[in-house]
């Protein structure tokens, strides 16, 4: 029987992680995910200084050096958003990071829409955070996150607070559905740049690891004057992956970082379209695939789709289910699919991974394995986006989502 955590005697959450207590024991494992949290937080977590209003972001350029002088970005902001409602019946505090990150949020919007957040922010000379340029637009995913963590904030503390979550997460999906949808294909586009340039090349690229079917079903709850049109939205993304399952990801469930628009259909790119030369195979974007996909299965009781099942079964196969083999990198439009070209042991690749083998009976052994590698490596030797995912499934593994 899976695991299944009751609220109101109603299942909200079903996994199969069985294996997992069974082996380490609930008590264990959620010390296990606490000792993660806590090492994460004093990691990445910063208090804005002489400010008059407690504001505080996650630091997502300490172990990334490539960013520079950047500090954070919407995307960090959104994973915070969702982590701390989500640990704040471990941590006492969590309440109050979640408004300080949400008061950091609202200190800088984007120059296109207000109620989406700039994309990025640095320090600059004077040491003061202030936005990567002076017209800073969104990105979409670290909207819906940010949107995403309002609804649960609701759920789990009401509306008489500091913050109404509710009224403000809804101003969020509307700017989301009013800059950040293409209303022709219903897609969701990079950020609300896309629609706010008059003339450029991105109208009709979207990017696979904003499929989050399990963020748009919430929206449609709560944003219910555009309810059919994020059902089109829906129907969309489902369409995409359909035909693509059909295309190169047929045997192996992958896809690309980025699907574009060419004579009519949504495809996997052959050229660099925003970031690299592998825009259009299995990379740094879509690895977070396996979670945020799975997330739809395990909180809405969806069946498992033809790309998951997929998906799982090619990649214990691919790595001989050794979690370990698992590469930074897999080809989807740019060389055979699903020949590999990363390295080895990210966890940014291998943390989804956990996700997505909860949700299908027969994954005891693999679930085991992908959780031992996660827990062996210091968080020391990741990156904030590894740790990051890393969390973000240890939160589902443990049963605490």
């Amino acid at each position: 029987m899976p695991f299944e955590k009751y609220t109101n005697k109603k299942v909200v959450f079903k996994i199969y992680n069985d294996s997992l207590i069974n082996l380490y024991s609930q008590t264990n494992l959620n010390l296990e995910l606490l000792s993660f949290y806590n090492d994460w937080k004093i990691r990445y977590l910063r208090a804005v200084e002489d400010s008059s209003t407690l504001k505080e972001y996650l630091f997502y350029s300490l172990d990334q050096p490539a960013f520079s002088n950047a500090v954070t970005c919407s995307e960090a902001m959104g994973y915070g958003m969702v982590i701390f409602p989500l640990m704040s019946k471990f941590d006492v505090s969590a309440k109050v990071h979640f408004a300080s990150l949400y008061n950091y949020i609202k200190s800088y919007p984007s120059i296109y829409n207000s109620n989406l957040m700039a994309w990025q922010q640095i320090k600059n000379s004077q040491g003061n955070i202030v936005n990567s340029e002076p017209e800073t637009s969104s990105a979409t995913d670290g909207d819906m996150d940010i949107s995403y963590g309002l609804l649960l904030a609701h759920k789990l503390w009401g509306e008489n607070d500091k913050i109404n979550y509710k009224d403000e997460a809804i101003k969020r999906i509307n700017a989301l559905m009013d800059s950040c949808v293409n209303k022709r294909d219903y897609i969701l586009t990079l950020g609300d740049w896309v629609l706010g340039i008059k003339d450029n090349n991105f109208k009709y690229v979207t990017r696979s690891s904003d499929f989050l079917l399990y963020h748009i079903r919430e929206f449609i709850k709560y944003d219910t004057k555009n309810s059919d049109q994020w059902n089109l939205v829906i129907k969309t993304i489902n369409f995409i992956i359909s035909e693509q399952m059909k295309r190169q990801s047929k045997h192996n469930g992958l896809m690309p970082d980025f699907f574009i628009r060419a004579n009519g259909r949504y495809i996997a790119p052959k050229v660099k379209v925003l970031e690299t030369i592998h825009d259009g195979d299995y990379y740094f974007n879509s690895c977070r695939i396996p979670l945020r996909y799975s997330m739809d299965v395990i909180l809405n009781n969806t069946p498992v789709t033809n790309e998951l099942h997929t998906l799982n079964n090619w990649i214990k196969k691919e790595t001989s289910s050794n979690p370990e083999n698992i590469k930074s990198g897999y080809y989807i439009a740019n060389d055979y699919p699903g020949k590999s070209f990363g390295y080895a042991n990210n966890l940014s690749f291998i943390a989804p991974f956990l996700v997505s083998s909860l949700i299908e009976k027969g994954n005891d052994d693999w679930t085991i394995s992908l959780w031992n590698t996660l827990i062996n490596k210091p968080i020391t030797k990741c990156t904030f986006y590894e740790n990051t995912l890393k969390l973000m499934a240890m939160i589902v593994a443990t049963g605490n989502w």
